[in-house]
């Protein structure tokens, strides 16, 4: 893609984005995600391994995955909700974190997004996640979850640092992720959300602006990804 088609894209999502959200709603979501715009670095030997995956991560976001998975100071695992054929997932673990993946890896859902309409079959995907975590030598950091988010989260009992939510991109699946497994994040623990900024999943975002008015802020944003931690209390 030439550099004029790049600015042309950009544009179009950016004008998309900004006609279709909820005004004053997520106004102040915007505003603390565009203030905390960062442009961090992937390895160029992860970037490679990474870019032959299929999946939506794009460099800017596998740069701020890796920063957090690499230079986030909370001590514990990555809790990944939604990793399809593991884009996110060998970035977190080639940057030194055990990766807890959960996906349904099934078409028995009810957001099918992220299979794109193809005839790409639930289980086809679930083997190329396999074979791409191999092949990314990262096998023994991640720990498998096969399962609805909503239903693996009503048994799961392990603290995680970095909770990445990716999965459903409905409103009420967002809401309900994040109400069933936020808590499992440690304090000061850092909660990465995918779609926030962008102009198609819009529910992603309104769930995403209501964080603020529940004790959260965000900390960091690149393409579509925000990040944010929970505000310390008071003294």
């Amino acid at each position: 893609m030439t550099n004029q088609h790049t600015i042309t894209a950009r544009i179009k999502l950016w004008t998309g984005f900004f006609i279709r959200i909820s005004y004053p709603r997520d106004l102040p979501l915007v505003i603390q995600a565009f203030r905390k715009r960062r442009k961090y670095q992937v390895p160029d030997e992860t970037w490679s391994i990474v870019e032959s995956v299929g999946g939506f991560l794009s460099m800017k976001e596998a740069g701020l995955l890796h920063w957090a998975a690499s230079g986030w100071p909370v001590q514990g695992p990555v809790l990944e909700l939604g990793s399809y054929e593991g884009r996110s997932t060998i970035i977190f673990a080639r940057a030194g974190r055990t990766v807890h993946a959960v996906d349904a890896w099934s078409l028995q859902v009810d957001d099918l997004s992220a299979y794109g309409g193809s005839a790409t079959s639930a289980e086809s995907v679930f083997d190329q996640f396999k074979h791409n975590i191999r092949r990314a030598q990262v096998e023994t950091c991640i720990q498998l979850h096969r399962g609805l988010s909503h239903e693996v989260g009503q048994h799961w009992k392990i603290p995680c640092a970095i909770l990445f939510v990716d999965a459903g991109h409905t409103y009420a699946d967002v809401r309900r992720d994040l109400e069933i497994w936020t808590p499992h994040l440690l304090p000061q623990g850092l909660l990465l959300m995918h779609d926030v900024l962008g102009d198609v999943y819009m529910d992603v975002t309104r769930a995403a602006g209501e964080l603020l008015r529940q004790d959260w802020h965000v900390v960091a944003s690149a393409g579509s990804i925000v990040a944010f931690t929970r505000n310390k209390p008071s003294r």
